[in-house]
C-alpha cells in the first residue's frame, strides 16, 4: 500500500445529490473535462449516482496511457456487464486484458479493418441508397437518430454478412441501455428488468444464436472475410478464453464499437458540413467523382481529400468517444497524486485535442491542420479519437471509410440541406456524445436517382 504522506489531494468537482456531477442533458462529458482541466488541473474527482471516478487529463494522462495503461489499468470492471448484456460469460474483446486482450484482438483485427467492407461494397451502397430513399423529401429530420439506423444496416453486412432487419431497432435500444446503466450509469439498475430491455435482448440473442448456428450448419470457416468465421476460429484456438456465449456476444463486436461513435461522427461531420457552403461544394464535387462509376471504389475514395481531413477535423472537434473508463489495478502515482488501487478512473485521452500547444487556435474548424504540410495530428499523443493504448479501436480504419461511404452515396444522389439554416450545434449525451434532435436536415431535390 502507497503512502498518502507527500502527495497532493485530488480536488472533487462539486455536483447535484444522488445524480452527481454530470447534467447528461445539458452538456457532453468533454466539456464538463474542459471546463474542470481549466479551473482544477489534470487530475480531479467526479461523480454519478454516488459513485466517484478520478479524471486523468491532457498529454501526460495520454502518455500514461499509451505506455503503461496495459500495466495500471484494467477494463473489465467497466465493460463486463456489457458483455453480460449481450449474453457473453466472461470478459471478450472489449473488456480483456492483457496478454489475453491481445490474443482475441489478433484474431479477430482482419474482421474489424476497413479492407473489409471493399467486396460488400455493393451490398453496402444498395442498403443504404433504399434505406436513405424511404427518408420523406423536403421534410426536416433528426439527424443522428437516422444515421444511428443508417450505420446499424451498414454494421450488419460486417458483422453478420446481413441486413439486421426487424432486430436493428432493438440492437440500438439495447447498446443505448446497457451504456446507461452499466458505463454512464445515468440509469438505475432496475431499468434493466423492465420490459422494452428485455424484450430487445431476447430478440437480440436470439438473433446472434441463429446466425451462429447457421454459420455452423453452412460450414463458412473458411469464407474470406466472414467475421463469424473468424470468431468460430479464435473459439477453436482459444478455447479456455471464449465460450459459447462468449463468441456469440463477440458478433455483436462491431455494433458495439460502431453504432454510436461512427453516427455520431457522421453526424457531426454532416452538420460542419451542412453549415459552411464552401466545404459542401467540396465535398458534393469529391462525392461525385468517387461516385462516377456507380460503385465506388478504394482509389475513388482515397481521392476523396476534402472529406477526410473535415472529419478528422469533426473528430478532434467532436470526439464521439472523448473518454475511457477504467479501474486502477494498482497503487501509483501520477503528477504528484496517488491513485488506490480499484479507483474508478476516466481517461480523458481528447483533452489534448483543445490545447492550443497541439492545435493552435483550437475553437477554429480548420481542415488544413491535416495537410502533409501542418500534420498537427501527428504530434505525440495529441490526437487520440479512438483511444490510446491497448484498446485502440480496431475499427478505427472502417469508421474512417464509414464516412466516406456514407458522404459519396448521400451527396451524390441528393441535395441536402440543414433546417434550419445557421443553425447553433447543441451536443447531448445520446448515451455517448452526438448531436441533439435539434440537429436537422432536408432531403430538398434528388441529384441523381439510385440505382437500386
Amino acid at each position: 500500500m502507497m503512502s498518502t504522506e507527500g502527495f497532493k489531494p485530488i480536488p472533487q468537482v462539486a455536483g447535484y445529490p444522488v445524480i452527481g456531477t454530470l447534467e447528461p442533458k445539458r452538456y457532453d462529458l468533454l466539456t464538463l473535462v474542459r471546463r474542470q482541466y481549466a479551473r482544477l488541473g489534470p487530475v480531479f474527482r467526479i461523480s454519478s449516482f454516488n459513485r466517484t471516478s478520478v479524471v486523468l487529463a491532457g498529454p501526460e494522462a495520454n502518455r500514461l496511457m499509451r505506455t503503461e495503461g496495459h500495466r495500471l489499468f484494467t477494463s473489465v470492471p467497466a465493460w463486463i456487464e456489457l458483455n453480460r448484456a449481450f449474453g457473453g460469460d466472461n470478459p471478450v474483446l472489449l473488456s480483456m486484458d492483457p496478454p489475453d486482450h491481445g490474443k482475441i484482438r489478433s484474431a479477430l483485427k482482419p474482421g474489424y479493418a476497413g479492407s473489409a467492407l471493399y467486396p460488400r461494397m455493393k451490398q453496402l451502397l444498395d442498403s443504404q441508397l433504399r434505406l436513405i430513399q424511404a427518408w420523406p423529401m423536403d421534410t426536416p429530420i433528426s439527424a443522428f437518430p437516422h444515421m444511428k439506423r443508417l450505420v446499424c444496416l451498414l454494421l450488419g453486412y460486417l458483422a453478420t454478412n446481413e441486413d439486421p432487419g426487424e432486430v436493428l431497432d432493438d440492437i440500438i435500444f439495447l447498446f443505448e441501455a446497457v451504456i446507461k446503466i452499466h458505463v454512464l450509469r445515468t440509469w438505475p439498475g432496475f431499468a434493466k428488468h423492465l420490459p422494452n430491455y428485455l424484450r430487445s435482448r431476447r430478440r437480440v440473442l436470439a438473433m446472434t444464436k441463429r446466425i451462429w448456428e447457421e454459420r455452423y450448419a453452412e460450414d463458412m470457416l473458411n469464407e474470406a472475410g466472414d467475421f463469424v468465421a473468424l470468431v468460430r476460429s479464435a473459439q477453436a484456438e482459444f478455447p479456455e478464453l471464449l465460450t459459447d456465449n462468449d463468441a456469440r456476444a463477440s458478433i455483436m463486436g462491431p455494433f458495439i464499437a460502431g453504432i454510436d461513435t461512427v453516427a455520431a461522427g457522421i453526424s457531426f461531420l454532416l452538420y460542419n458540413v451542412l453549415s459552411r457552403p464552401w466545404l459542401q461544394e467540396a465535398v458534393v464535387a469529391e462525392a461525385d467523382a468517387a461516385m462516377a462509376d456507380g460503385l465506388p471504389t478504394r482509389q475513388s475514395l482515397r481521392r476523396m481529400d476534402v472529406t477526410r481531413r473535415a472529419a478528422m477535423e469533426t473528430l478532434r472537434m467532436f470526439p464521439p468517444t472523448p473518454v475511457q473508463p477504467r479501474v486502477a489495478k494498482c497503487d501509483f502515482e501520477f503528477l504528484g497524486h496517488r491513485i488506490e488501487e480499484g479507483e474508478r478512473l476516466i481517461i480523458a485521452q481528447c483533452m489534448t485535442h483543445y490545447l492550443p500547444e497541439f492545435f493552435p487556435d483550437p475553437e477554429r474548424f480548420d481542415i488544413d491542420r491535416f495537410t502533409s504540410e501542418r500534420r498537427e495530428h501527428a504530434q505525440a499523443d495529441a490526437y487520440a479519437p479512438y483511444g490510446l493504448g491497448a484498446h485502440t479501436c480496431l475499427g478505427a480504419s472502417t469508421a474512417d471509410l464509414l464516412f466516406l461511404i456514407v458522404s459519396a452515396a448521400l451527396f451524390h444522389h441528393w441535395q441536402v440541406e440543414m433546417d434550419p439554416a445557421g443553425y447553433n450545434l447543441k451536443v447531448a449525451m445520446l448515451p455517448l456524445p452526438a448531436p441533439d434532435d435539434r440537429f436537422r436536415m432536408r432531403l430538398t431535390k434528388v441529384r441523381r436517382t439510385p440505382a437500386v
